[in-house]
């Protein structure tokens, strides 16, 4: 699954011998699995999922959201997933946006943004912007991941193909966003919040649902002291 995602994603052209040469003089270089090497640096990093401080007409100007504002086009796969899906009740209409369905896909293959926002995201009662495809998957009690696209799954979460047989688990920072293609990292009010657990712990699940159980583990083992505390 991972490798069908990294083959197909369009993935900027990032000069790994030297980030991998710098994690390795920062002793950064975290093995968690068969093939897969962990960026230390960057998993240990303060994130905090926070709404409220990225939905459009709340938040700070030039700040983003990674459920509102990023562009993601599913695969073959993932796409039938999300069609499979597009009436279920849970994910009725917003009304604060125009009435009538809405089409999940632009011309590009790429989910579209009426209203300037993800089609599929919804705000709560608060006016607060939350994933209707995460919020399907917990009210039918599906793994996450049935129908939620391995791209939002992952933010800030990032997959680099080293070669055919190894990858690395990196993520959106100051230090990586540029090689990786995203948004300045200051553009996500959710990274670098002070007081916030470290973006490993706050991407257990997703982490350990990836490569497993002992991985993480592995993963928090590798990390200073005070990114591997539990929040």
């Amino acid at each position: 699954m991972l490798r069908t995602f990294l083959d197909a994603a369009d993935t900027p052209e990032v000069d790994l011998g030297s980030w991998l040469l710098q994690l390795m003089s920062r002793d950064a270089l975290i093995p968690i699995g068969r093939g897969v090497l962990a960026d230390g640096v960057t998993l240990s990093e303060p994130y905090a999922c926070t709404p409220s401080a990225c939905t459009p007409g709340l938040r700070e100007r030039r700040h983003r959201s990674c459920c509102a504002d990023l562009e993601v086009t599913p695969s073959a796969e993932e796409r039938l997933a999300l069609e499979s899906v597009a009436d279920a009740p849970e994910l009725a209409g917003d009304p604060r946006r125009s009435a009538g369905p809405q089409p999940l896909f632009d011309d590009s293959g790429a989910l579209t943004r009426p209203g300037r926002r993800c089609v599929f995201s919804r705000l709560d009662e608060r006016g607060a912007l939350f994933c209707g495809l995460h919020a399907l998957e917990d009210a039918r009690g599906w793994p996450r991941g049935r129908v939620k696209p391995m791209a939002c799954r992952l933010f800030p979460l990032v997959l680099v193909a080293i070669d055919e047989d190894r990858m690395l688990l990196t993520a959106v920072h100051r230090r990586t966003a540029r090689s990786l293609g995203t948004r300045p990292a200051r553009a996500f009010p959710c990274l670098h919040r002070a007081g916030a657990p470290s973006v490993a712990m706050s991407e257990r699940e997703t982490i350990e649902a990836l490569f497993g159980k002992r991985s993480w583990k592995r993963l928090m083992a590798g990390l200073p002291s005070e990114a591997s505390k539990s929040g």
